[in-house]
């Protein structure tokens, strides 16, 4: 369930304080997930309240502004470095982004990979070295295991086009050699006396049983794939780990808890499209896009004991006011849509909040009734100010039976 901020104004009296406890309160009790919040220092009143009933200072809020994890970006968008360069490829195909951040085993940021990079690997380095795994290979190219002797396997790429008697006589094959190719025995069989690294089978075609046991003792791996020859030369780089074409320095990430106004600032700037997002520890938690920024979930807020623009929260703009709980003069708070607002004139906001819980039936705990009637005693010095109304009075009296306090005695005390 989406948190609530609940909180008074800036300079943070024992009204707001109490309040905004109280009120949280209330609200988790019918079910809502709420936390109270100070916008600023607490006064020593405040202080020995919260220390008298044994509450826990509320935490201290800054702003509300939007932040990048306020907005329903693609979480868990990455993968890792030892992925191939077809996976990328098919996993941004499949949902629908142009680009994908890569993570270390540790789950850290290790580059951005795109469309655009993977076009142009495949443009610019047609048959190029491979540096993958046995497993990739399989994977990309729909391979059958034939022989297996190592699990990650680097090479030149090879494919027998040539006659037979031409390949051989031109063509050097050693260890660092894989080798694409069809129904050439003559080949394989070079190619195993050469102790290549890897032989792709195209087309399922069988190797002797001779050449088999020969590969076995020269340890050459093998593999057989239904594709032809000319499907498998279109593929096989792209098995290569996603980690080899990646640019560690071609991107620009941005931090979960960065503010949404800074992350666009910077964006117009650069003009990327995608931005991978990390926390503070640098694990890489998702994808954000441009067009993500419009699908955003407000802070909600409610406000206590003030309804001024000015008096509260910075980024107040930023959030959605749900709810305002006053006793002041109404200020300049608006809002897109209607709330519940509720406004009484009473010497204290916690009045209007004990008025609350007996409309919702809730009962007030000892240590909260204790929280309350401080509010009230603080804002009506003590029943002296001329803000003072017969209902503060009524209430107290309620809340010191509650909090089994003597409401002169303690009073005094605190104030």
């Amino acid at each position: 369930m989406e948190k609530i901020y609940i909180f008074g104004h800036k300079k943070p009296d024992t009204d707001a304080v109490t309040s905004a406890i109280s009120l949280s309160y209330l609200k988790n009790q019918l079910g809502f997930n709420t936390e109270p919040y100070i916008l600023g220092n607490i006064n020593n009143e405040t202080k020995y309240v919260l220390k008298y009933f044994n509450i826990n200072k509320p935490k201290y809020l800054n702003d509300v502004k939007l932040q990048i994890k306020d907005i329903n970006y693609n979480k868990n968008y990455y993968l890792p470095e030892d992925a191939t360069i077809y996976d990328a490829y098919s996993y941004m195909e499949k949902n629908k982004i142009s680009g994908l951040p890569i993570v270390n085993v540790d789950n850290t940021l290790s580059g951005m990979i795109t469309l655009k990079d993977i076009t142009k690997e495949i443009i610019d380095n047609i048959m190029r070295d491979l540096n993958t795994s046995y497993n990739n290979i399989l994977k990309t190219i729909n391979g059958q295991t034939i022989l297996k002797f190592n699990d990650d396997l680097k090479g030149n790429i090879l494919i027998a086009t040539y006659k037979s008697e031409s390949f051989i006589k031109n063509i050097n094959l050693d260890s660092n050699s894989i080798l694409i190719v069809g129904d050439r025995y003559s080949i394989m069989d070079y190619a195993i006396e050469s102790k290549v690294k890897l032989i792709i089978i195209t087309g399922n075609n069988n190797i002797a049983d001779d050449l088999l046991e020969k590969a076995k003792i020269n340890k050459v791996n093998i593999i057989r794939t239904s594709y032809d020859t000319f499907n498998v030369a279109k593929l096989i780089e792209l098995s290569s780990y996603i980690s080899t074409i990646i640019n560690a320095n071609s991107y620009t990430c941005f931090d979960e808890n960065d503010f949404v106004n800074n992350f666009i600032e910077i964006s117009d700037k650069l003009k990327y499209t995608n931005y991978p997002i990390i926390n503070k520890k640098g694990k890489c938690l998702g994808l954000l896009r441009i067009n993500d920024i419009s699908d955003k979930t407000r802070k909600k807020v409610i406000l206590v004991d003030h309804n001024d623009h000015l008096q509260s929260v910075d980024g107040l703009e930023e959030a959605e006011i749900i709810e305002v709980i006053d006793h002041h003069n109404i200020g300049n708070i608006n809002t897109p849509n209607p709330i519940n607002f509720r406004a009484m004139s009473v010497g204290s906001t916690n009045t209007i909040i004990y008025y609350l819980f007996k409309e919702n039936n809730v009962e007030i705990p000892k240590d909260i009734a204790g929280l309350m009637i401080s509010g009230i005693i603080s804002d009506t010095l003590l029943f002296n100010s001329p803000t003072t109304t017969s209902l503060d009075k009524e209430v107290a009296t309620e809340l010191s039976k509650i909090a089994q306090i003597d409401i002169n005695t303690y009073g005094m005390d605190m104030l």
